[in-house]
């Protein structure tokens, strides 16, 4: 298989103001691992990349990337050749598409070895080399599939089987203890191992799944809150309230009135990103408006002027961008420049600032029609 290797750039570090903007793209394929939040351009428009997630940019394809917070970092491999597109296709990976393997630790090792062979051109390194970079995304492409599990450490595939069996029996008393005991580990080991594995408590992934599931209950049918609350295992329905309030900003019977209202008691399929289930799903929304250049957020209730500390009348005289935290002023101008270009903005996490200069996180989402623009905001979760 014959593979040009043009470039490799390992742990490339770049400060806040760097831009990678190649409109044109190039003429050969560039893989981009992330290391650090980033912003992209992708075909679904621009996205949050974390750090671990990849794209592949084929020849032609506009190559674009800004950091978020600071300074930014990726690993990036640059090739083409007679087989390079052959090479691509039986990987199996999608060009131009945010790919989020869940497993990492094989990219340092692979990419040190392409870089090995590069400086030492020993015994048939061009051969290596391509298959260095063959095994390199066909693992990337395994590990963002369901098939992954069957590479990953032992402990992992039971944790994941244990998840599967508690979710699935969400309803039960389950006890950190008793989860625990079926891995064979102490409470402590276990958390920390659940923890490491899928970024959240055992505690609080059991209690997000209980939630979800009352959420559909609370969707489909007039059932009371206490029967909601015990079926979905919850000790009594004070504790029932206050997680499912805590979690989605809205009382269960303030929710479930919310639903059914729109769509009465039978079930219907619920469409993901349009306006009736952001404006469901979002603490603050409201329409956006464009003067003189200037981003205004209008239509709101009095919680976002609460939630920032401004009185409604000065909400009203102030820039979106104003409220922006000087970390993610950068980002901001570019993401509010995709909306006057007419892009949606999908859960982009920016950091704003209240009256007391105190950073507040929310979850940003715009939506563009023909004549409006509509904006909507989630705060971030907070663990009980």
């Amino acid at each position: 298989m014959k593979i040009n290797i043009l470039s490799i750039d390992t742990s490339r570090t770049n400060n806040c103001e760097f831009v990678i903007d190649k409109p044109k793209g190039v003429q050969n394929y560039t893989l981009y691992i992330l290391k650090t939040q980033t912003l992209s351009k992708t075909t679904t428009g621009l996205a949050d990349m974390s750090p671990g997630d990849c794209l592949l940019l084929g020849p032609g394809i506009p190559h674009y990337f800004r950091g978020k917070n600071g300074n930014w970092t990726y690993d990036s491999i640059s090739f083409k050749g007679p087989d390079a597109t052959r090479l691509v296709t039986q990987s199996g990976i999608e060009l131009n598409s945010q790919i989020r393997p869940q497993q990492s630790y094989f990219f340092d090792s692979l990419l040190e070895k392409i870089s090995v062979e590069i400086k030492t051109k020993d015994l048939s390194w061009e051969k290596i080399v391509a298959l260095s970079l063959h095994e390199l995304l066909i693992k990337i492409n395994r590990f963002a599939r369901q098939d992954f599990v069957l590479s990953m450490p032992d402990h992992s595939q039971k944790l994941r089987d244990l998840r599967t069996e508690v979710h699935e029996n969400f309803s039960k008393p389950w006890t950190i203890g008793q989860m625990a005991a079926k891995m064979g580990l102490s409470s402590s080991r276990f958390a920390s191992l659940y923890k490491q594995e899928f970024s959240t408590s055992p505690t609080e992934d059991l209690i997000k799944t209980r939630i979800d599931q009352a959420r559909k209950m609370l969707s489909k049918t007039k059932v009371s809150i206490k029967q909601v609350s015990l079926a979905c295992g919850f000790e009594s329905v004070h504790y029932f309230h206050r997680a499912f309030k805590r979690r989605n900003n809205i009382t269960p019977k303030h929710y479930q009135n919310q639903k059914l209202s729109m769509k009465g008691s039978v079930p219907q399929e619920e469409r993901i990103f349009t306006l009736d289930q952001l404006s469901l799903d979002s603490d603050f929304s409201g329409t956006m408006q464009i003067v003189d250049g200037e981003f205004f957020l209008n239509g709101s209730n009095s919680d976002w002027s609460e939630f920032l500390g401004y009185t409604t009348e000065d909400m009203k005289n102030m820039p979106f961008i104003d409220y922006v935290s000087p970390s993610d002023l950068t980002f901001a101008h570019e993401m509010l420049g995709n909306v006057s270009e007419g892009m949606n903005i999908i859960n982009i996490s920016i950091n704003l600032l209240d009256k007391n200069k105190n950073s507040r996180n929310i979850v940003f989402s715009v939506i563009t029609t023909r004549n409006s623009l509509f904006w909507f905001a989630k705060k971030s979760l907070v663990e009980i």
